[in-house]
């Protein structure tokens, strides 16, 4: 069982999933690392996860900084580094015709720029020491692109590359390389998603919670396989298209049309008005 010496980093800690499994982290007798975009988030993170969670201000978007963070992986934490999750997570909704080359860059350094950068990091700390786990949250998006988020499905797609790349290059290390894969996960991501004219495949199913990705976590810290989704059906749906990427457009008409009216269904629960 890990005990207050063992560390766990995690980005993106301040709410949502990181904050869910920043809690389950601390229950678990771990210390967590929560990192955030700036030292109030941070701070924020810290205080709700309890025990004696650190906090770490990290802004994600800036290069100099996560190689700051990444220098104190390897060099502060390395012994006793045995668990890295990276969960930050950033969209710019809209059409790739509509996108600013400010917004594509921002997604790409958020969600795979500096993912390969810090689990990269983690992964020569923990392969010297024989033992460890690199978690990151991916996205069903990374497995089909969604219209309306082509930039974020693209991080989303690169970063499953990585993890499945870094996980054979790591095999019969000690080390463990997972990639959660949720639908529609009720965060203040999906909020913004859904009044901000995101793609309404968010809406095709059911709507997880945090908590429900956490539970998915702490699975995938018991299993240590290479991928786990949520929910599972939807994974299927989605690798079968993935094979036939020509087919989505095909299907979008009758899927958004269902899609609309499960962001109406989930706007009314946030007790959102409708116009």
């Amino acid at each position: 069982m890990p005990d207050r010496l063992s560390l766990a980093l995690v980005t993106g800690a301040a709410g949502g999933i990181g904050e869910a499994v920043c809690g389950r982290l601390a229950a678990q007798g771990r210390t967590p690392l929560c990192v955030e975009r700036d030292e109030t988030l941070a701070q924020k993170a810290a205080l709700a996860a309890g025990a004696d969670a650190v906090p770490v201000a990290c802004d994600l978007s800036d290069r100099d900084a996560v190689a700051v963070l990444s220098a104190r992986i390897e060099e502060e934490w390395a012994d006793r580094l045995d668990l890295v999750f990276l969960n930050a997570g950033v969209i710019v909704p809209g059409d790739v015709v509509d996108s600013t080359a400010a917004g594509l860059r921002l997604q790409l350094d958020v969600m795979l720029g500096s993912v390969m950068e810090i689990a990269a990091a983690a992964a020569r700390a923990m392969k010297a020491r024989g033992r460890g786990h690199i978690v990151a949250t991916v996205s069903m998006g990374g497995i089909l692109s969604l219209p309306g988020s082509a930039a974020y499905s693209a991080a989303k797609a690169g970063l499953r590359a990585y993890l499945a790349a870094l996980n054979a290059e790591l095999r019969g290390t000690g080390v463990a390389v997972s990639g959660i894969y949720p639908s529609a996960v009720d965060t203040p991501m999906l909020l913004h998603e859904a009044t901000h004219d995101g793609s309404l495949l968010n809406f095709l199913g059911k709507v997880s919670t945090a908590d429900d990705v956490a539970d998915v976590f702490e699975r995938a810290l018991r299993k240590r396989r290479l991928e786990h989704f949520l929910p599972y059906g939807d994974s299927i749906t989605c690798r079968i298209l993935e094979s036939f990427p020509w087919m989505v457009p095909r299907i979008l008409g009758p899927a958004e049309a269902i899609g609309r009216r499960g962001r109406a269904k989930y706007l009314v629960r946030k007790g959102i008005p409708q116009g």
